[in-house]
């Protein structure tokens, strides 16, 4: 299934593995279209070699919830990913499929944002004769 050229979407799919969200990384960091995908799963394929795919997360709170961050090369975006694959139930006790959410962020909205500090500007006059 063709999906690279879509800005947002959010489909439901039966399998996803490590190898699938290398791919929608890679080829997401190249996309100018790109906005955010929301992509729910029900039988998680991603094991350990996800972070010999694509690095470490930036955040694990658990081996079941993971975030990362990769710069959009000549931009001043982020790729922000959600991992998410805790068993969740919904109200009537049925589970609810695992997810990974891949969205475009602008640098001010990421942990690599430093705000610009406090500058004394030095006032001097010009003399002009």
């Amino acid at each position: 299934m063709k999906i690279l050229h879509f800005a947002n979407l959010e489909i439901l799919v039966k399998k996803l593995s490590s190898r699938d969200v290398n791919y929608l990384r890679t080829n997401l960091l190249e996309s100018t279209a790109f906005q955010k995908f929301k992509i729910s799963f029900w039988k998680s394929k991603i094991d350990e070699s996800i972070h010999q795919m694509i690095g470490e997360p930036y955040r694990n709170f658990s081996d079941l919830k993971k975030v990362w961050y990769f710069r959009i090369p000549n931009t001043d975006y982020y790729i922000h990913i959600v991992l998410d694959m805790r068993d969740v139930k919904d109200a009537h006790d049925n589970l609810r499929p695992k997810l990974i959410i891949f969205t475009r962020v602008a640098k001010e909205d990421t942990p690599f944002f430093e705000e610009p500090r406090n500058q004394l500007v030095d006032n001097q006059s010009v003399v002009i004769m």
